[in-house]
């Protein structure tokens, strides 16, 4: 029988071989974890998902890289993650409903535009890998994911008639801000207004659009 010291050495020594081993297993997990963030490759943390497709940190640099080097548009983190999850949305809603291209279609339709403007494809993919970050293929991809919205967006948004009066009313508060302009007449520029007015309603309802498809949408951010 083991004596009362003997006992609380036992016990000393137990509790230093339980406090070690919690030791070695909090090492373990935390290099595993280490080595799990030196593998992930950078951007691919997911900040937000649109009915479980997922958007990570790089699609908004990407995002934000594309919007400056093609527009000279310097545009947030806040902003480009809102304007792909409003893509997101749209994109799915148009491939649902039959309008998204296959690749090859959307290639197809890409050649034939570049071929329209007197260039080639070989040259456009010489111009993004001399002037720009993104691939042929992200070029591509994107291609097919805006034909797809354009396909829907234009079998879907039906935009209010510009009125006469609206397009007056309109010309009478830009000339009160830009009186230089008003070298022009209204009858001069009625057509331009027109057509400003029209694309402004058209945004609207787009925008309205979106809305009604983020309500619908399981979105969650991370």
């Amino acid at each position: 029988m083991l004596r009362k010291p003997d006992r609380i050495n036992l016990n000393r020594k137990q509790g230093k071989l339980i406090a070690g081993v919690a030791v070695i297993v909090a090492v373990a997990v935390l290099t595993a974890a280490l080595l799990l963030m030196a593998i992930a490759p950078p951007g691919s943390e997911v900040v937000a998902s649109v009915n479980g497709e997922a958007i990570t940190a790089g699609d908004v640099t990407k995002l934000r890289a594309k919007a400056y080097e093609l527009y000279r548009i310097s545009m947030s983190e806040e902003k480009a993650l809102e304007q792909l999850i409003a893509q997101a949305v749209l994109y799915q809603e148009a491939e649902q409903q039959g309008y998204a291209p296959t690749m090859d279609e959307a290639e197809q339709e890409l050649e034939a535009r570049v071929a329209s403007s007197g260039k080639t494809i070989e040259g456009l993919k010489a111009e993004l890998a001399n002037k720009f970050s993104f691939s042929y293929e992200e070029y591509l991809q994107d291609f097919q994911t805006q034909l797809a919205i354009n396909s829907y967006l234009n079998s879907t948004v039906q935009v209010p008639e510009v009125t006469e009066e609206e397009a007056r009313e309109w010309y009478k508060d830009y000339i009160q801000q830009h009186p230089e302009a008003g070298n022009m007449t209204f009858e001069q520029r009625e057509l331009e207004i027109m057509a400003i007015l029209e694309q402004e309603k058209r945004q609207e309802a787009i925008d309205l659009l979106v809305e009604e498809l983020k309500e619908k949408a399981d979105i969650e951010y991370k």
